[in-house]
């Protein structure tokens, strides 16, 4: 069979390599840059057939955007063989591929002068490369825009800070959140805008009207079908071209429109810009998506609340009315009960007095501190049942007396039973008179089962009982009104409310209504 060399003359070798190079291999014509002749790769490559190709100037296999640029190598490329990766071959179909170029000395072919271009196809790896940093990208503009999801507490700190998440250093120039209104141009208003191409949105209308040209764009069109709406190239897109000379001033190159909806029919969407065509690939988008979906469950969520919260505050605030409407009332009742019994007149409101400082004294917030004083206010109300020569009698009670008047908490507490206030003034009233072993009345309720309230007022009560004059004898001196106290701590009286009451007038210098001092 013999050698290689022996079976093929050096021509038909050339046109092995010709016709099998792997590479696409063009001829060119020095000067104009005419195609000579292209190999087979370079048909598959393009796209055209060989004779579409012969004749046609090299450039217009470029995309327009670089034929100027290719133009500009090939003349450099006379002078010296070059190798370039920055350029992409336009193909007949019109996709673009990425190409490696090897350009070659010049040649002096049947007198003309000749240069070879091999164009290998690298399209694949770049794309591979770019979908995965378009991934990373999205990826990346997610996490900080669900950190932003999490943090914020009202509706506009939202939607800037999910703005300001997916412009924040990626590829994305520009974020904004637009919300269809309902008004006769269903306009769409921009909620929130961040990016380096911000002015891109500066004084911008857009509708989502089928009936009005800038309803027409992707916006528009994302929140009427309630579909994503993609633009690969704004420069090539048709349907973009209202916006197209404002998107080139800022240099905007592709964008993504995704619809949200938040509660009862209210739409929106989120638009992503990026300064590079076919910059949202599909799981870019699937990214965008779910966090379009999030916005819309977090816009709804921060409104419920926000909702929540003001009718609890409005019925908070008809609450405190009411509450002051009715503790204004008690004055009046305090009042005819003191007529009754002038002897004991200003014990309940010095009870309120001595009651509401050793709450506050035990660090009791100020609206517990009201319903103690309420409490205080009206704590003998029950009294209002017992004749009136019982209350006055100078002399000691007889076992009937004392029948009649240990059943007043009881009947204070049907009284006040049903007024609808926000504290248990009722049952505190009820168990004024209990004692912690037990020992009080009307139920011998122990320890715990009393009402913190009740254990407060029942220590004011016994001071300020014992500390002013009474029909049947004068004030005991108020040194002598804590010992007892501080001797009944604990045992039968709380001991908590004891220390602090004791810390008051010892140490605080309170005074007794009526001048009855240490």
């Amino acid at each position: 069979m013999g050698n290689v060399s022996d079976t093929f003359e050096p021509h038909n070798l050339y046109e092995l390599s010709w016709t099998y190079a792997p590479g696409a291999i063009f001829a060119i014509r020095s000067g104009s840059g005419q195609l000579l002749d292209v190999n087979p790769a370079a048909e598959a490559l393009s796209g055209y057939s060989r004779s579409e190709l012969l004749g046609m100037p090299i450039v217009l296999l470029h995309p327009e955007s670089e034929r100027e640029q290719v133009r500009a190598q090939f003349c450099k490329a006379e002078a010296e063989p070059l190798n370039d990766y920055g350029f992409s071959l336009q193909c007949k179909d019109g996709r673009h591929k990425r190409v490696a170029i090897s350009y070659s000395d010049l040649s002096l072919l049947n007198g003309m002068q000749v240069k070879i271009c091999v164009y290998f196809d690298i399209s694949d790896p770049i794309e591979q490369r770019h979908q995965l940093s378009m991934q990373n990208w999205a990826l990346s503009a997610y996490a900080d825009a669900a950190l932003a999801l999490g943090r914020a507490e009202a509706v506009k700190e939202l939607k800037q800070s999910i703005c300001e998440a997916i412009a924040r250093d990626s590829v994305y120039a520009l974020a904004w959140i637009g919300i269809a209104e309902n008004d006769p141009q269903k306009t769409i208003r921009i909620a929130a805008a961040a990016g380096s191409a911000i002015a891109y949105v500066d004084g911008i209308r857009v509708s989502w009207s089928e009936d009005d040209p800038q309803g027409c764009g992707p916006t528009g069109v994302c929140i009427r079908t309630g579909k994503t709406v993609i633009v690969e190239d704004s420069k090539t897109a048709e349907f973009f071209a209202p916006w197209r000379e404002r998107a080139q001033s800022v240099g905007i190159r592709s964008s993504v429109a995704i619809p949200f909806s938040i509660e009862a029919g209210r739409l929106g969407a989120l638009m992503v810009y990026s300064r590079y065509p076919n910059a949202f690939e599909p799981s870019a988008i699937k990214v965008f998506e779910h966090l379009a979906m999030q916005i819309g469950h977090g816009i709804h969520a921060i409104e419920t609340q926000q909702h929540l919260q003001a009718e609890l505050s409005r019925l908070e605030m008809l609450q405190r009315q009411l509450n002051d409407a009715l503790s204004a009332m008690v004055s009046p009742i305090v009042t005819a009960m003191e007529m009754r019994d002038p002897y004991t007149a200003g014990h309940q409101s010095r009870v309120a007095e001595i009651a509401v400082a050793i709450g506050r004294e035990m660090g009791w917030p100020a609206e517990r501190l009201q319903g103690l004083r309420v409490a205080a206010l009206v704590h003998d109300i029950g009294k209002i049942s017992i004749p009136a020569e019982i209350l006055n009698r100078p002399g000691p009670l007889t076992a009937s007396d004392r029948v009649i008047i240990n059943g007043h908490p009881e009947t204070g507490f049907r009284i006040l039973r049903d007024v609808p206030l926000i504290w248990p003034i009722a049952e505190i009233v009820r168990q004024h008179h209990e004692k912690l072993d037990g020992s009080g009345y009307p139920f011998g309720l122990k320890g715990s089962d009393i009402l913190p309230e009740a254990r407060i007022l029942t220590v004011a009560d016994i001071l300020e009982a014992m500390g002013s004059d009474r029909p049947y004898r004068p004030a005991i001196k108020l040194k002598m009104v804590l010992a007892e106290l501080e001797n009944q701590a604990g045992r039968l009286l709380d001991e908590e409310a004891v220390r602090a009451c004791t810390t008051l007038f010892r140490e605080k210098r309170l005074v007794l209504p009526g001048e009855n001092r240490l």
